[in-house]
């Protein structure tokens, strides 16, 4: 552990920030909240951040406010509207970007579906993704290249800032119409040089996309600093928000230029059925369409508030400390594989292993069964990943690393 005045500070249980030295009790304070963590170690961020019972109550507070009230109550619009509203502000401030370049989405593929079909295609054009995309940041990419005749170009990730940056520049060119990357790697948690990219982006003139899915929530972004065109994120991983609260951040400039490919009631300014006639309204939220889930960005709301009175960067220096020493007490394990970076500065909470070493057919299924530790595995590859949060205290990654222990020694 860190020794005592260098350590983060967090939440106590009267939401005051805590001194350095008291982290264990500032941890604890911060699990009370949580109810999900009584039963099991937590390690899969990841896929879905468990959720504070301040999110939960809010959600089932402003469901039982339209059981009781009804849907059509005039007081009862008058909540909802201020739950949308209050949600982009509250994002918007998350991660450094004004309320109106925020739309609202169900998660990041909402966001990456709007901007893959917003941009007029043709055959020839080129798009740069990753070789480690989520199906999510590729599929959309993919089925354009089916309709359209768009090129899909692979930009290959090591754990080098400085190659990937050299990629970019390589694969580059004038038919490239768009460049999207994710702001850290789903598969090995590698952080990219997301500022870099989008300067080199920029200097070819052309707009990039950021996949902030493991991003927002465990590292402090800052959209204007990053000088991104768009980016999409979730709350329901590492913001710890219920399922279905997600975001795109549309730079201004983009705003009426990104073409509508979805449309419905509330994203119009005018509209007249006789005259065929509509004008969509002028911010970001002209992507937000029909009747949305409303109640889970009242709990995305209170999210970001506990994530607020933590601090980013304590979240940040917590998750870069836990993550550090596990990975380099589980590197000690025969049969394992660390397939993330080791150096803090290019890496997140994601941490990757191969337990094809292991010799044990469903390692991630014992952890579960057997000690209740919650890990996101793919047996038939033998991928194993970790998502190492803030709230997770040193004697449960005490007891994961027995545990893997255990299994190498049972080889």
């Amino acid at each position: 552990m860190r020794p005592a005045g260098e350590m983060d500070s967090f939440l106590t249980p009267a939401g005051r920030i805590m001194c350095p030295g008291d982290s264990l009790t500032d941890v604890q304070a911060l699990r009370e909240q949580i109810p999900a963590l009584d039963g099991c170690i937590y390690l899969n961020c990841g896929t879905f951040g468990p959720v504070p019972s301040q999110a939960t109550d809010e959600v089932v507070r402003l469901l039982r406010l339209i059981e009781s009230d009804g849907p059509f109550n005039p007081d009862v619009n008058e909540t909802v509207h201020k739950v949308y509203e209050t949600a982009r502000e509250s994002m918007s401030r998350f991660v450094g970007a004004s309320s109106d370049e925020i739309a609202l989405t169900r998660n990041v593929s909402d966001g990456i579906n709007i901007v893959a079909t917003g941009f007029d295609w043709e055959s020839g054009d080129e798009v740069i993704i990753t070789d480690q995309e989520h199906p999510s940041g590729a599929l959309p990419w993919i089925n354009l290249s089916r309709r359209y005749g768009i090129k899909v170009r692979m930009l290959p990730l090591t754990h080098n800032q400085d190659e990937t940056v050299a990629s970019l520049e390589d694969l580059i060119n004038p038919k490239t119409k768009l460049v999207f990357l994710s702001h850290v790697s789903t598969r090995t948690g590698y952080r990219l040089p997301a500022k870099r990219l989008c300067d080199v982006s920029h200097a070819n003139g052309v707009p990039i996309m950021l996949d902030g899915a493991h991003a927002v929530g465990q590292m402090a972004v800052d959209v204007k600093d990053l000088g991104c065109d768009f980016y999409a994120g979730c709350g329901h991983k590492w913001i710890l928000a219920p399922q279905g609260s997600g975001f795109l951040y549309i730079d201004r400039e983009w705003i009426d230029k990104l073409k509508l490919t979805w449309l419905g009631w509330g994203m119009t300014e005018e509209y007249d059925l006789p005259s065929l006639s509509f004008e969509a309204v002028s911010e970001a939220r002209r992507f937000e369409y029909a009747t949305m889930n409303w109640a889970h960005f009242g709990g995305l709301v209170k999210s970001i508030g506990v994530a607020e009175e933590l601090g980013i960067e304590n979240t940040e220096a917590r998750i870069s400390e836990l993550a550090t020493n596990l990975k380099q007490r589980l590197s000690d394990i025969p049969g394992i594989e660390i397939e993330s970076p080791m150096e803090p500065e290019i890496s997140t909470g994601l941490v990757a292993l191969s337990t094809a070493g292991l010799n044990h057919e469903a390692p991630g299924k014992w952890l579960w069964d057997e000690h209740r530790i919650l890990v996101a595995h793919n047996a038939e590859n033998q991928w194993m990943r970790l998502a190492v949060a803030h709230f997770l205290l040193e004697e449960e990654l005490d007891r994961f690393v027995e545990c893997m222990t255990e299994l190498s020694e049972a080889r």
